[in-house]
């Protein structure tokens, strides 16, 4: 049986990730698809546009077979946990054959080239990297510098290979490339050449959009939705606002049928919450910012003491979550890492819990398709992790109220690893909760009383 692993966000899913399943379930010949998707928070620092569940059915919708749970600690993890985490997960299957994954070169040869030099370090790599770091340059320059001076001699007609790195989405296939090395897996790695835009490009209506797009064409629109008066149905509660939908329908409609398949545009446009954005947690970081020292602060994963003491001595120009990310961007801190950082704060990630958890311990499916029973029958009988349908069975059977009494910060939790990682995939829905109910949807159940998407 063969079975193809995606690493993913969705956020939304459009026709370059259709493309994508389609062509290498072809390629590689598999009976079924897997998605390790990231659930309510995603690796730039912020919340996804639509909930994990929502985000779930379309991939279901439009030709994956089973959507697995990237827990939250990877999901808002640098690049390097990002894809060691979801390798390891498709991997603990015990079932997945290949991983694929987007390029934006053809060239995988020397993409695996790089890869290894980053993987293994030679000291003449090693030796290039810190004669660049003492020139001053920030770290992703120096080394894109070290590895142009590594491969000079061996490759003198490659005239760029820093090129390779200025890629989101090189970076991320070569640390897949790196996870796989690293846990000497015998999974095989299917490179697929991205299509259309390139993964910043925001212009709105082509066929093969990036998500960037898609997700700047909503906010564009939601923000003008937004000076419409609700009718009596929205002041009543009704998440709804019939309003907003229809100018969200008649602005977005046509580049969404452009950008994106039919049943997945279709779950957008139907979708009964708010599109959050990282703004809608500014007072959440603004709290943490005038209530936590520049110890407590520095103690976050991805941040550091001096980083700590600027975010302290800047709060006062504090003005929201993205202008405070402008306000302290520089050469050495750029804009997704510090929007990272804010993210951890709130989520209460520390550095060490990347020592405490190296990989997941658990699989947890968001949902399924009928015919791929036979592919978790497999994962039960072959997977190396406990396979999670219902997070209330983490907790020995009790009910879901009393669980949630069970979930205080995971640094107070004294339970097993799986329960405390899972803890902070809770506490990642519970806070995208908190943000819809401030945008004034409280509609959003939690993970307890979530059923599985089952198409």
């Amino acid at each position: 049986m063969n079975v193809l692993g995606i690493i993913a966000e969705y956020n939304p899913f459009h026709k370059g990730h259709a493309y994508q399943i389609e062509t290498l379930r072809k390629e590689t010949n598999a009976d079924y698809v897997i998605i390790a998707m990231s659930g309510n928070f995603v690796q730039r620092g912020a919340p996804a546009l639509m909930d994990k569940y929502s985000r779930t059915r379309m991939a279901l919708s439009c030709g994956a077979d089973l959507v697995l749970e990237l827990p939250a600690l990877y999901a808002c993890a640098s690049a390097e946990y990002f894809a060691s985490g979801g390798v390891a997960l498709l991997e603990s299957t015990g079932v997945v054959t290949h991983l694929g994954f987007g390029t934006e070169t053809e060239d995988f040869g020397f993409l695996q080239e790089i890869a290894d030099i980053l993987c293994q370090e030679p000291e003449a790599f090693r030796d290039a990297l810190q004669q660049e770091l003492k020139k001053g340059l920030s770290f992703p320059a120096a080394r894109a510098q070290a590895l142009k001076t590594c491969f000079m001699e061996q490759h003198p007609t490659y005239a760029k290979p820093e090129e390779i790195l200025a890629s989101p989405n090189n970076i991320l296939a070569l640390e897949y490339l790196k996870a796989l090395s690293r846990r000497c897996s015998g999974i095989i790695p299917c490179p697929l050449l991205r299509r259309g835009q390139s993964y910043h490009d925001t212009a709105p209506g082509q066929t093969f959009s990036s998500a960037s797009a898609i997700r700047a064409r909503i906010a564009e629109t939601n923000s003008l939705s937004e000076n419409i008066i609700p009718d009596a149905e929205s002041k009543a509660g009704c998440p709804h606002n019939p309003g907003r939908l229809e100018l969200l329908r008649r602005r977005i409609l046509p580049d969404l049928d452009t950008s994106m398949p039919k049943a997945a545009s279709d779950i957008l446009l139907a979708y009964p919450h708010p599109f959050l954005q990282e703004n809608d947690f500014s007072l959440l970081l603004h709290y943490k910012l005038l209530t936590e020292s520049s110890e407590q602060l520095s103690s976050y994963a991805d941040s550091s003491p001096d980083l700590a003491r600027r975010m302290k001595h800047e709060s006062g120009a504090f003005l929201s979550w993205s202008s405070f990310c402008s306000h302290l961007k520089s050469k050495n801190f750029t804009y997704t890492r510090l929007s990272r950082v804010f993210l951890h704060a709130i989520l209460n990630i520390y550095g060490e819990d990347y020592q405490t958890f190296p990989q997941p311990s658990y699989l947890r499916a968001l949902g399924f398709r009928k015919e791929a029973v036979p592919l978790l029958s497999a994962i039960k009988a072959k997977g190396s992790l406990p396979f999670i349908t219902s997070p209330a069975s983490l907790w020995d059977g009790k009910s879901s109220s009393t669980s949630l009494e069970y979930l205080p910060l995971p640094h107070r939790f004294t339970a097993s690893p799986t329960q405390r990682l899972f803890s902070l995939d809770l506490t990642a829905s519970d806070l995208y909760r908190i943000g819809l109910t401030a945008r004034g949807d409280n509609s959003l159940q939690n993970d307890f009383k979530q059923p599985l998407i089952l198409l």
